[in-house]
């Protein structure tokens, strides 16, 4: 029990609830002196700290908030470790009230307000799936709605990122049953954003009855219902549902994904469709009846008695009176002159108010935002409004919408290279340019980086037209274009790469002809780079492996570090087994090293005049010091012994007189 507690930034308050993962609790985040947050703090549960599984789902929950920024979705505020050992996610904090709970104290909504929950919800949904991110485990339980009715999505723990592996098993099963999709219970591994549709019909269908469509006593009862039975028709348990509704809930629980909607923006719109025309309806109905029900009224504002209407009709009878002049400013031209000038000025106001934002202001608006995608729709935004017109702004917006486009693609396809299940193209994607662009992650990874370029080039060449676009908004020349321009940018990377390597050669060199020192910096991957060369020179290929290997998963995630990434994948290619006993081979191999120094020592000292005396010092300098530099923090006793013989052949050098 953690109330009353302060941990690290966290100020626990109280308990919030606790199930099988975990326990959730408000606190409050000291974000700075200044400024307190309250969030959700959520920490795994104690006896789970040394599940494996349990661990990973609850980082990949963390891993999968950190993508997601929307206003229908939970929001990360922080996470990590507490004492190192126990993790937490801090979230951001709704004061609200979960739909089950409210589903629970009224029985069941009204079609409209579930209409306003499934929008938001809609919108929420379309955002993950683009990010590639599947729920799995859509419920009432998970829906939180604020104290002013705007929903939010929580509880990503066992969400799925189609880009990367599953967690789960071989044919397993992770969700709520009442709620999975036929493909969940039948334990399909590759989950499209369709499962999430059906389970969002199952929520649908028991927020406007109060009941699920299916009931059963065990899962692989319930599983055999989602699987093979058909749902019941909702409009016999719901009075007024209009019939549109009752329509896209039948769709979203088809047993085949490929009836279902297309994706949750399509359903959105249903929604709206469905709120409109109710809309329409009740306007309509209300006009006809007040037409119906007007009481007719005499001069006085009474209501007529049978004398007026008497009164009225003898007078309909008689012939018309000469119509009077009727006064300039009662007149009906100026009435339509009026109302002409009142449309104008309107009109503009509305095309002021509706004209695009000034290219500075829309491009500052860009630089605001440091979130990839949040950057690529703003550029979208500058592009579509100022883009005809060229110029400096519209370049860098153009790049900027590239780069994050091609980031953003540059993680589907890795992640889809690591995974045995999900290496296919997705729906859309060209299978030749896929499989390509696959084989060329292959030998980057492998270190083949000629082979990965010419791979790379073959990808390009699927689209080469699209490819030069500098920017595109329409969706399907877009799938076309990104592929040359990740293409492009890995080739640049390759280059790089080979480019920075020159430039490690070159230091090594320098650093033997000056005579200079060698910092190391373990944060630094130049400097890791720089230190497996020199290892692989002495040899020491053991502790060549492990400072190359340190250097590619500290660079491999990161888009700004790719060259080196790519540096440390080549430096792998070829690399020898590992000894049976490393330590032994590498203290022979320093000591043979340090022989061959000696005997340059004594070949100085027997010709003390010689020409080439310089060049012989600094032979030894450099291998003395390579050895100093290399292993001053190795903790083993033989490998201490031989860096002390470093020194002591460095001190054996005879002074010039």
């Amino acid at each position: 029990m953690l109330v009353g507690q302060q941990i690290g930034p966290f100020e626990v308050e109280k308990e919030l609830g606790s199930g099988a993962m975990g326990t959730v609790y408000k606190a409050k985040f000291h974000r700075s002196e200044e400024k307190i947050v309250p969030v959700a703090l959520k920490v795994v549960a104690l006896g789970l700290l040394g599940n494996e599984g349990a661990m990973a789902r609850f980082e990949r929950e963390a891993n999968i908030l950190k993508q997601l920024k929307h206003p229908h979705i939970v929001r990360l505020i922080a996470h990590g470790k507490i004492n190192k050992s126990n993790p937490y996610i801090a979230m951001e904090f709704i004061d609200g009230e979960a739909l089950d709970r409210i589903l629970s104290r009224r029985g069941k909504l009204g079609w409209e307000e579930v209409v306003a929950y499934g929008k938001q919800l809609s919108e929420a949904l379309q955002y993950a799936h683009d990010k590639g991110i599947i729920h799995r485990d859509l419920k009432p339980s998970n829906l939180m709605i604020t104290r002013d009715g705007t929903l939010k999505l929580t509880d990503f723990g066992i969400a799925k990122d189609t880009d990367v592996t599953a967690l789960t098993g071989a044919n397993s099963t992770i969700g709520t049953a009442a709620y999975m999709s036929p493909e969940q219970c039948r334990g399909d591994r590759n989950l499209s954003n369709k499962s999430d549709l059906y389970s969002l019909g199952i929520v649908f269908f028991e927020l406007l009855t109060g009941r699920k469509p299916f009931v059963a006593e065990t899962t692989v009862e319930m599983f055999l219902k989602h699987v093979n039975e058909k749902s019941p028709r909702i409009g016999k348990l719901v009075n007024e549902l209009p019939p549109k509704f009752e329509s896209l809930i039948l769709q979203l629980l088809e047993k085949d994904k490929e009836s279902r909607p297309v994706d949750a923006a399509w359903v959105a719109r249903m929604l709206t469709e469905i709120e409109e025309d109710a809309f329409a309806r009740k306007s309509a109905g209300l006009s006809v009846a007040q037409a119906r029900t007007a009481v007719p009224v005499n001069q006085s504002g009474d209501r007529m008695d049978a004398t007026d209407k008497a009164a009225a009709r003898a007078l309909r009878g008689k012939r018309k009176k000469k119509k009077k002049a009727v006064p300039l400013p009662e007149q009906k031209w100026v009435h339509a002159v009026g109302l002409g000038l009142v449309l104008l000025v309107l009109g503009l106001g509305a095309y002021a108010a509706l004209r695009p934002a000034s290219p500075e202001k829309l491009f500052a608006a860009i630089e605001k935002t440091s979130e990839p995608a949040e950057r690529a729709e703003a550029a979208s935004r500058f592009l579509d409004a100022h883009g005809a017109q060229g110029g400096e702004l519209a370049d860098r917006a153009a790049a900027i919408f590239r780069s994050a486009t091609v980031r953003d693609r540059e993680r589907q396809l890795t992640n889809r290279n690591e995974s045995r299940a999900l290496r296919k193209p997705a729906d859309g994607d060209d299978p030749e340019a896929f499989e390509h662009a696959m084989l060329a992650i292959d030998a980057e990874k492998d270190g083949d980086l000629p082979r990965a370029e010419g791979l790379w080039g073959k990808v390009k060449a699927r689209f080469p037209e699209e490819a030069k676009l500098p920017y595109t908004a329409d969706k399907q020349v877009l799938a076309k274009a990104r592929w040359g321009w990740v293409a492009d940018k890995r080739v640049a990377d390759i280059r790089a790469a080979e480019g920075e390597l020159r430039k490690l050669h070159e230091k090594l060199k320098n650093s033997q002809l000056y005579d200079q020192p060698m910092k190391f910096d373990p944060a630094s991957p130049e400097s890791l780079a720089l230190r497996a060369l020199r290892l692989q020179r002495i040899p020491d290929p053991e502790k060549a492996a492990r400072t190359t290997d340190a250097l590619v998963t500290m660079t491999e995630k990161e888009a700004e570090s790719r060259a080196w990434y790519l540096i440390g994948c080549q430096l792998r290619l070829g690399r020898p087994a590992p000894p049976p006993d490393p330590v032994k081979v590498r203290v022979d191999n320093i000591n043979a090293w340090l022989d061959a120094t000696e005997r340059t020592v004594r070949q100085i000292a027997s010709d003390p005049d010689s020409a080439d005396r310089a060049v012989h010092e600094r032979v030894v300098r450099t291998r003395c010091r390579e050895i100093t530099e290399l292993y001053d923090d190795d903790s083993q006793q033989p490998v201490k012994d031989a860096v002390r013989r470093a020194t002591q052949v460095l001190e054996s050098i005879p002074k010039r007189s």
